[in-house]
């Protein structure tokens, strides 16, 4: 009767078929696994977010100041702001007569009248803005400058907290639960106003608004979370002191 199963081979010939079968996987599973790592982070082991955790993210740089001068009357070139406060110290120590300094948008709208004074000027005042190009309107008799920032993520002092100033000047950041007790004093001839700012520059208390000589306190309540700035107009020395109501 006939070998349905073939010829007859012997045990070694098995063998030797049998390794290099083996062979041959081993080699493919190898390949396998270098495909794998290189698709998985080029074969230096897993990725941060595989293994669970977080990458740091670099940390934006503050923006540069803005510096801006001239002489005399002038609308100056335009310069772009972010959306939010912004500050600006303006200084016209020869100035004699009337000093003007007004901030205007894209639409040639005016935001904010940063300094308004008869005579030499040296001081500071926060303003709220919008994204885009912006330009300064000045009226002036003498050289003057400009420097404008926009502070972000300043660590906000807690309360209480007090500042002493002569003119006008911006204070903060400082921290507060939507209300905050102002006592002030104020030495001088003119108006001395007092206005709470969020950080976005968006006005939520106009705290005193006085003339000439002043002594007194307010509780200041504020719309939007803080932190907040305080804008205080004077023209002589004053001193503010904030507290937890």
């Amino acid at each position: 009767m006939a070998d349905r199963h073939g010829p007859w081979e012997p045990a070694s010939a098995w063998g030797a078929r049998g390794w290099v079968v083996l062979a041959r996987a081993v080699v493919a599973l190898v390949v396998l696994v270098g495909v794998v790592m290189a698709a998985g982070g080029g074969g230096h082991g897993p990725s941060a977010l595989a293994a669970g955790r977080s990458v740091a993210q670099p940390t934006p740089s503050p923006s540069p100041p803005i510096e801006l001068s001239g002489t005399g009357d002038q609308v100056t070139k335009p310069f772009a702001l972010t959306g939010g406060l912004a500050v600006l110290k303006v200084e016209c120590p020869s100035c004699k007569e009337n000093f003007i300094v007004e901030l205007l948008d894209d639409d040639q709208q005016v935001k904010d009248v940063v300094a308004n004074r008869v005579g030499a000027y040296s001081g500071s005042r926060a303003a709220g803005v919008q994204d885009g190009d912006h330009v300064l309107l000045v009226d002036a008799d003498a050289p003057w400058s400009v420097e404008i920032t926009q502070p972000r993520d300043r660590p906000a002092a807690e309360l209480p907290q007090s500042s002493t100033g002569s003119g006008d000047q911006v204070e903060g950041p400082f921290a507060a639960d939507k209300r905050v007790v102002v006592r002030a004093t104020h030495s001088g001839g003119t108006d001395f106003v007092v206005t709470v700012l969020d950080v976005k520059g968006r006005v939520q208390d106009l705290v005193f608004n006085e003339v000439g000589d002043f002594d007194g306190s307010a509780v200041a309540q504020m719309i939007n979370a803080g932190p907040y700035y305080l804008n205080v107009t004077a023209d002589g020395d004053w001193t503010v002191d904030l507290s937890e109501p």
